[in-house]
């Protein structure tokens, strides 16, 4: 099992208490993609921050990959088991799309030199999301739909268990999105890895194994 949360929950007390998670419970088998879909408010991009440890819970437990992440340093957990993609895409304009997919692995003090495991490694993405032609451009220069091919790269520079991913396509047309929800579904499959995906989309969802629906503050489907 990847992941393995019980109990979670989450309140925010400005300008009133609010509970927007409500004891969740959620487990993710190695290589599933499960989408959580819900309206806008219910709380997924904060379920998903909490699941990536980016969030703490007001309480509950959270293990991923058999570690209970209260007793081990969060970061560690982020750079080995996790990777993240954004509906914003959150890429460094000024960095190269090589500098950008080889982020992560800097973060966590790997060596990023050419030849280094990381580097070549993140060619090997560039050109299997379609990129390795751009990888000497400023990510600023790239379309939308680009930007998120080299999210996607950088998700899987540090060959983490599991990917979490926000909205990926929010920002992008019709067309692109549907470029993007395969590129995200085929490397999740060919890489097995574990996925959970928080989308409006249901065109994206129906790619997932599961499909869970966040409501009134409980997960459900």
């Amino acid at each position: 099992m990847i992941l393995k949360a019980k109990g979670i929950t989450k309140r925010f007390y400005t300008p009133s208490t609010i509970e927007v998670l409500k004891g969740i419970d959620l487990e993710i088998d190695r290589g599933e993609s499960v989408a959580i879909t819900g309206k806008s408010g219910e709380g997924k991009s904060t379920l998903l921050h909490i699941l990536g440890t980016l969030e703490k819970p007001c309480s509950g437990s959270l293990e991923i990959c058999g570690k209970n992440v209260s007793h081990v340093p969060l970061s560690d957990v982020r750079n080995t088991h996790i990777g993240f993609v954004f509906q914003s895409y959150n890429l460094l304009e000024d960095y190269t799309v090589l500098e950008n997919v080889l982020l992560p692995a800097r973060i966590a003090r790997r060596p990023t030199g050419k030849n280094s495991a990381a580097y070549l490694r993140a060619l090997e993405l560039l050109e299997i999301v379609g990129l390795k032609g751009r990888a000497s451009f400023h990510a600023k220069l790239l379309s939308g739909g680009e930007k998120q091919r080299a999210a996607l790269a950088r998700a899987l520079c540090n060959d983490p268990d599991l990917i979490l991913a926000d909205e990926p396509t929010g920002n992008l047309d019709h067309a692109h999105s549907l470029d993007i929800h395969s590129l995200l579904i085929s490397l999740s499959r060919d890489f097995n890895k574990s996925l959970i995906v928080v989308t409006h989309d249901k065109e994206l969802s129906s790619l997932c194994s599961r499909t869970l629906l966040l409501k009134d503050g409980n997960l459900s489907g």
